[in-house]
């Protein structure tokens, strides 16, 4: 079943005039507001469908973040349960084969779908590996958490991929849209890296601009 949620967001606004500002807007022919409001997120439905990939993109600063946010508000409302992919909590400091309370052989294929297959890199500890490894490790605990769920997951993931090189982005990020398809979970995920598009093969594209415009695409 497909789930739909409606979003909407504003923030009121007030500048207090003070003598730089008052100086400030004079020099530019600008008036001063006592108050008014800013369309964040304008009103919007973005449904989720399970076992799908949902894709939330634009410029930094248009609002993908506070779209996340109001997504996760909004479906622990419904009683479904959250993953934040950035506040996963700290795995141990010891081997990545015994850093997870599974069998080995589930350990290994969850670290390889992650693109951490290497022997050598699974016998590390998460001290000893670099930020793109890190950052590797949390998609498999990500994977980890989900799969363990009794119930579908929505998953957030803000600036997925940003932290890694172009060429392995591609690569998790269409490990990560295999995954999916063979789960009931719903990721969700915000970055400004739209080369990701094709990888992650999204059922839900989310378009949001610098303005109030937003535009939703569903396949």
């Amino acid at each position: 079943m497909t789930r739909q949620i409606s979003l909407e967001y504003s923030v009121a606004t007030a500048v207090e005039p003070s003598k730089r500002v008052m100086q400030t807007a004079a020099m530019f022919g600008l008036g001063v507001d006592d108050n008014r409001s800013i369309k964040i997120v304008p009103q919007c439905i973005i449904p989720l469908p399970p076992a799908s990939v949902i894709f939330i993109t634009g410029p930094s600063g248009s609002g993908k973040t506070t779209i996340l946010r109001l997504i996760g508000e909004k479906t622990i409302e419904l009683g479904l349960r959250v993953i934040r992919f950035n506040k996963l909590p700290e795995l141990p400091d010891q081997p990545l084969v015994d850093a997870f309370d599974l069998p080995l052989k589930q350990v290994t294929a969850l670290l390889a779908l992650a693109g951490m297959g290497d022997a050598f890199v699974m016998l590390r500890k998460p001290s000893q590996l670099s930020d793109g490894q890190r950052y590797r490790l949390r998609l498999a605990q990500m994977f980890s958490i989900a799969d363990r769920s009794d119930s579908s997951c929505i998953i957030l993931a803000d600036e997925f991929g940003a932290t890694l090189d172009r060429l392995t982005a591609k690569i998790i990020a269409r490990n990560a849209h295999r995954w999916v398809s063979k789960s009931q979970h719903t990721f969700i995920v915000a970055t400004t890296h739209d080369d990701l598009l094709e990888a992650l093969e999204p059922s839900v594209l989310v378009v949001k601009e610098l303005d109030e415009n937003i535009e939703v695409l569903v396949r």
